[in-house]
């Protein structure tokens, strides 16, 4: 009598001994590497030129007492950038496009979605896109006019406009989820990653120069009055808008869309034991498991077909298990890259002006008062040396350039999921770096180096008015079960006697069933989820409550800051 089939959901066994915990380690650690790149550029954008006039602001008029919310934005922002990263692997698709797929097509009142939610949800990231290009310009330009003083501000801003040429030539594809792109895809994270250490390496030197009072430094990182009385939360809400970037989470979830872990190979000729009783069909692919199928049915030898299949099968990676790796490779990279570069970035920006301004010893500088740039920059020339000077405008001319490049990408990402459109991606840059030249060029000859600091923190706060319409959605997306989900069908099990193959080669009737009802069911797959069992990858209890309330808290700063600007107060 044969033995029918029987389907278990339980989990694979799987034992590991000692000797293979060095060897897993060190796959662990290989994995790794792979992951390497989304962090970095994700980095990039915490370091813009708005958060140093932010910085240089805080650090300059109220010492090192917004060293706390400096690190509270960047936990905020490396929690934010997970949620992005997991709703781009998991599903494949960006933070714009579920938006577009969200309200677009609505089964009522079309027209009213549409014009009432998606489109002024674009016009508002559209918005962000251009207060962060502004931003980036701005001080790019800034930091050509300490380098070159005969330079006019609105030129630098022409000519640090050129890097968008730089995209166009050597990284057009980026970010593009498919394989065919995967060195320009690498090379390009290792671009921003040589630039951002650049800054990392001057800050490190400035430091150095200034000799901080590190007991005074490290009591800045505790909660204290001074940040919220006279004048210190209009510069809290002014650094959470400049730490969290609506641009970065955008390009976050498109980022995270490429698979960077490999397959495991598959080696010919290999067969099942003689004693193997069962076969994982571990979380095939549809097409996949009918296409093996099929080889099979097809197949003149069905024996060695057979066998193959089945070890094909086995190598298919699990797909939730995948996930999971994947996932935890890739939020490792994301905290890592902002707790270790843009923290200490933003946070060394600060340090650095406390301790030469707000505690420095020159009876010509005034305490409690915000400095600009390039106020900035002269008193560290005339302070620590030229060379420190040097080494600012250098540091800050390389951070706004590297921001500015993810800037383009991020409205490229934007213009594309929200309204798909489908252009030359020649065409495309251009017109999202012209959205931000036009209107930086203008001010920077109309306004001059005196109010162009002004426009940098006020940017910043433009950025913090757009930041709940950004995270709302991305809270939404990533906590929707029927969004966040993988298909799971590593828990079945079917058992095979070989018996039941080779003696005449022929296929158990019911792995034809299954072939047929999987063929059957494939249509229905992007509207059901009948096909086996799913995981749900979104967002629990806790992760829920702490986003909601990063976005209360985002929310309320925003209300102040209004009432603030409105009373001329800052």
């Amino acid at each position: 009598m044969r033995t029918q089939p029987s389907f278990d959901f339980s989990a694979p066994n799987s034992k590991t001994s000692p000797s293979s915990r060095c060897t897993k380690i060190k796959q662990i650690c290989k994995n790794q590497l792979r992951f390497i790149g989304p962090g970095l550029v994700a980095s990039v954008a915490y370091c813009d030129p708005g958060n140093w006039a932010t910085d240089l602001g805080a650090g300059s008029s109220h010492g090192y007492a917004h060293l706390f919310v400096i690190l509270s934005a960047s936990v905020m922002a490396s929690v934010l950038q997970v949620l992005a990263t997991r709703l781009g692997y998991i599903t494949g698709q960006d933070l714009a496009q579920h938006c577009r797929e969200r309200f677009y097509d609505r089964p009522k009142r079309k027209l009213l979605w549409r014009w009432g939610v998606l489109y002024p949800l674009y016009f508002l990231c559209e918005g962000g896109i251009i207060f962060t290009d502004l931003a980036e310009l701005l001080g790019s330009a800034i930091a050509l006019h300490m380098l070159f003083p005969r330079l006019p501000l609105f030129v630098g801003v022409l000519l640090t406009s050129m890097d968008v040429f730089v995209v166009l030539a050597f990284f057009s594809s980026y970010p593009d989820v498919s394989n065919k792109h995967r060195k320009s895809m690498h090379f390009f994270e290792v671009f921003v990653a040589f630039l951002i250490f650049i800054v990392v390496i001057f800050f490190i030197i400035l430091l150095v120069s200034v000799k901080p009072e590190w007991g005074k430094t490290f009591e800045g990182f505790v909660p204290n009055r001074r940040m919220i009385v006279n004048g210190g939360l209009y510069v809290s809400v002014s650094l959470i808008g400049a730490t969290v970037m609506p641009h970065s989470i955008f390009l976050g979830s498109k980022v995270a869309i490429p698979e960077r872990l490999r397959s495991i190979p598959v080696h010919p000729g290999k067969t099942l034991p003689e004693n193997s009783q069962s076969v994982h069909l571990d979380e095939m692919d549809k097409d996949l498991v009918t296409g093996h199928f099929s080889s099979i049915n097809k197949a003149p030898d069905i024996e060695s077909r057979c066998e193959l299949d089945v070890c094909n099968l086995e190598a298919t990676v699990v797909s939730v298990k995948r996930t999971k790796t994947h996932l935890a490779h890739a939020s490792f990279d994301i905290i890592a890259s902002l707790l270790t570069l843009a923290l200490p970035v933003n946070a060394s920006i600060l340090i650095v002006a406390s301790a030469t301004f707000y505690y420095g010893s020159d009876p010509g500088v005034k305490k409690n008062e915000s400095l600009d740039l390039q106020s900035a920059y002269e008193l560290l020339g005339s302070q620590v040396g030229p060379m420190a000077g040097y080494l600012f405008a250098i540091a800050l001319l390389i951070a706004g350039q590297a921001a500015s490049i993810t800037v383009t990408l991020a409205g490229q990402i934007v213009s594309e999921g929200f309204l798909e459109w489908r252009t030359r991606p020649v065409i495309r840059r251009l017109v999202t770096r012209m959205i931000g030249i036009v209107p930086s060029a203008a001010v920077a000859g109309a306004a001059g180096l005196q109010g162009v600091d002004h426009l940098l923190v006020g940017s910043q706060v433009g950025l913090s008015l757009v930041l709940p319409f950004v995270l709302a959605p991305l809270i939404i997306f990533t906590s929707d079960p029927e969004i966040m989900r993988v298909k799971s069908h590593n828990t079945e099990l079917v058992r095979i006697e070989p018996a039941q193959i080779r003696p005449h080669f022929e296929v158990p009737e019911e792995l034809v069933h299954y072939q047929a009802t999987n063929k059957k069911n494939m249509k229905k797959e992007a509207h059901t989820s009948a096909i086996g069992p799913t995981v749900s990858f979104a967002n629990g209890r806790m992760m829920k409550v702490i986003t909601w309330l990063i976005f209360a808290l985002c929310s309320v700063s925003n209300i102040y800051a209004i009432v603030q600007l409105s009373q001329g107060q800052q």
